[in-house]
Order: structure tokens, then sequence, then C-alpha cells
């Protein structure tokens, strides 16, 4: 058991108050305070929970508003139940990158005449096909009448990769071909998708006995070719969505393993943990991405690093990544608790202070000095197993990074011993960064 104790709840006066709001007048008031009137994803609801930020405890409807026009949100809100007051909201819509600001192409929501969403039925083939870095993968696909799917039906979990055709519409059109044979320059991005989102599965069933991201074999599935130029990848809730980058930031998200296990990753800990995705909570939602996406670019074994994104991040600048996770410094991202951002931008920082996670997890697989602490590494594998049982049996949705390293220490203990060489290197690794 682990989390934060509400005591003496029956003690609270607002927890007394009968006098409540429907939960459509709380929908309205999220409406109004988003600004924009979206075409949802999911039809808006409203429920009621016991609200509790420091002192403050209160009924309060938790109204999520998940939508792709007029751009890609996935809106958390929490409204008081007796005074209609917004008292918190972030978005929860999972980016590997901080949120791109550039508008997104809009076309008309429509599908062409012959579109497949729906899974097809046939027979299981292996076909072939060039990545975005031109490199060649075997494919596991479905002959259906005279086509090729990339509908891979082999594993615990079936995996679907369709081609928005550079609209928002989702899931879009389930990627087809005559020959089996996905060379196309336009393909690459839909080959490295199917291809990654199996590896990633692969390496959460191999090392975890994990059946896809709920362990209970939910279909994966991938849309690409998303919006025009569009310079970012997401989780929206139900599938993974990637850009083609607009040439010059990025190029097709696709084409980086460690953003498909990044993406992938948060759909495991939306299963798992569920951590918030503001403050410390969603800077360790994001290092626990950062994580895994590399554990799964170690397990694919293509030249792997400890950088983030660096395959697909400006494509016409070679040596430079998204994120470093062995010196997040690099990049602007702080590596100690003392340089942690605490402003309001990008939900309070998740892509700026993951840098302190990550780095701290670096440490804990290879070892260093950092800060006057030295840390005795212990391995990329037991630090995957840490940080996955942490992220399953101890974090919880409100998680700090202070509970992140009890967490993790109990962890460590759970597999290792009480007073293993493992439980040792966790707290060295979390005062490294100066989490205590």
């Amino acid at each position: 058991m682990s989390g934060t104790v509400a005591p003496d709840l029956d003690k609270k006066e607002k927890l007394k108050n009968k006098n409540k709001i429907e939960g459509a007048k709380a929908i309205e008031i999220a409406q109004q305070d988003l600004g924009v009137t979206p075409k949802y994803e999911v039809e808006p609801k409203a429920d009621l929970y016991v609200y509790q930020n420091g002192e403050e405890t209160t009924y309060a409807y938790v109204v999520n508003l998940n939508f792709l026009d007029p751009s890609p949100g996935n809106y958390y809100y929490f409204i008081e139940a007796d005074s209609g007051k917004v008292l918190n909201k972030y978005n929860k819509l999972d980016h590997v990158a901080n949120e791109d600001k550039s508008p997104i192409k809009q076309e008309a929501p429509k599908q062409d005449a012959k579109a497949v969403v729906k899974p097809v039925t046939g027979t299981n083939k292996v076909g072939t096909g060039k990545g975005v870095l031109g490199d060649t993968k075997s494919l596991n696909t479905t002959l259906s009448g005279s086509s090729y799917y990339l509908q891979d039906n082999t594993r615990g979990a079936t995996i679907f990769t369709y081609d928005a055709k550079n609209r928002t519409t989702l899931p879009g059109t389930l990627w087809l071909d005559a020959d089996n044979v996905f060379n196309a320059a336009y393909d690459a991005a839909a080959v490295d998708a199917h291809y990654y989102a199996g590896k990633t599965y692969d390496y959460y069933k191999a090392t975890f006995n994990r059946n896809s991201i709920n362990d209970a074999g939910a279909p994966l599935k991938s849309t690409v070719h998303y919006g025009s130029k569009y310079n970012n990848a997401f989780w929206n809730g139900s599938q993974m969505v990637y850009g083609d980058g607009d040439g010059v930031t990025f190029t097709s998200l696709s084409g980086g393993i460690d953003v498909i296990g990044h993406e992938l990753t948060h759909a495991v800990t939306e299963n798992s943990s569920d951590l918030i995705y503001q403050n410390e909570s969603g800077a360790l939602n994001e290092a626990i991405s950062d994580i895994f996406g590399t554990l799964v670019e170690f397990y694919d074994n293509r030249n792997p690093d400890w950088e983030i994104g660096e395959d697909i991040y400006t494509p016409g600048k070679a040596g430079d990544a998204l994120r470093s996770m062995s010196d997040p410094a690099k990049y602007g991202d702080p590596d100690h608790y003392s340089k942690r951002y605490t402003g309001t931008s990008d939900n309070g920082g998740v892509h700026t202070n993951s840098g302190i996670i990550n780095k701290q997890a670096y440490l804990l697989a290879n070892g260093g000095t950092h800060s006057g602490v030295t840390v005795t590494g212990i391995g990329k594998d037991k630090l995957g197993a840490i940080y996955y049982r942490a992220n399953t049996q101890y974090f919880t949705q409100s998680t700090t990074f202070s509970q992140a390293r009890a967490g993790a220490v109990q962890a460590a203990a759970d597999l290792y011993g009480a007073s293993s060489a493992e439980v040792n290197a966790v707290k060295q690794s979390f005062s490294a960064v100066g989490v205590n």
C-alpha cells in the first residue's frame, strides 16, 4: 500500500455541504473555460470525487474533454461541486516533445470510399518494408482478398497501423499494399510504426510477461501521417498518433523506436499508476516513458544510446537529440532537484523536470559521480525491473519525486532484498540528483 493518507474526512466542513451543481453544469463550466468548441473524440463526462489539495478538501467533478479539432487535447478539469469554481486543470495528452504550438492544417474529415477501419479477416503473411532511415524491416501483415494490410495477428495483442492521409480524423485507413513490399517513401512512417510497436510489445512481454499495455491483450493502434507537418507524437488515451514533422525540427516521428516505446509506455502507466500529467507526477510520468523508450531501444539493439529522439530530431543536423538521459543539461534540462523548473508552462514542466529523474535512472544503470555523490551502477535490466515494479505496485496518481524514491527503494527491496547493493544504489542515485 502506498500513497498519502487523508485523515478526518468526516470533519471537513465542505464535505458536509449537500448543495451541488449537476454534472452537466460542471461540463458546461469546463467547456466555457476551454474557450473553443472542439470536435470530441469521447463524449464529455463528469464524475464526482473528493478533491484534496493540501489542507483543502471538497467535492469536485472531474470533467474530461478529449478532442482532436481544432488541435489535439485531452483535458481534465476539477470543478468544485458546490460553487462551480475551477480548482485545477491540465492537458493529459501525452506528447514525446513539449507541446507543438504550430497550427495543424485541417482537412475535411472524410474517408475514402474504400477506406478500411475495422480489422480484416484473412491469412497471416510476412512482408518487408523500408523505414524512415532507409533500413529494411520484416513486417507481419494480413492478406485479405488481394491486399496486404498492416495488421499483425501473431502476438498476444493485435497490432494495427493506419494512415491519416495528413488529415486529423482518427484512426484513419488501415494501411494496405498490393504486393506486401512497403518500399515507397510514403510507406516509411507506417513501416516503422508497425515494426516498432511490435518490438515494444515484445520487450514488455519478454521482460515482464506483460500482455500489451493493459496486461490483457489490448490492441495496439498507431496512426501515421497525422495532420500537415505536425511536429509531435502523442498517446490520446486509446492509440498512438505520429506526425510527419516539418522536415526541419523533426522528420516522421515514428522513425524513432525510443519515441514509440515512450508513447506506449504512457499507455502502460495509464493502466498502472496513472500518474497525473502535471508538476512532479507528470515529470515522473515523462521520465518513465523516457526510461522504457530507451530500454526498448536497447532491446531492439540498433545503435542504442541514452539520448531521446535522436533518430527523428533535426534531420539536417547530426549528433543532437530531443533530450539526454546521460546529460540532461546538454539540452537545457535540469539534472538536480535544486535546478528544477517551478513555473506553470508545459503542465508545470513535465518535459523539463523529467531530466532530474532521467539523470537518476542513468546513474542507477551506469554508475558515476554527480553532485559529489558516487553511484554504483546496477545495469539497465535491473533499472527496468525496479521502475516497472514501482510503477505497477507503488506509484500512485499523485506521486512526487520524494515518494518516487521511496517507491523505487521498496521495489528494489522486494526484488533484491532490503540490505542489497541494489537498494543502496537506488538511494545513492536519488541522492545524487538531490531527491531525498
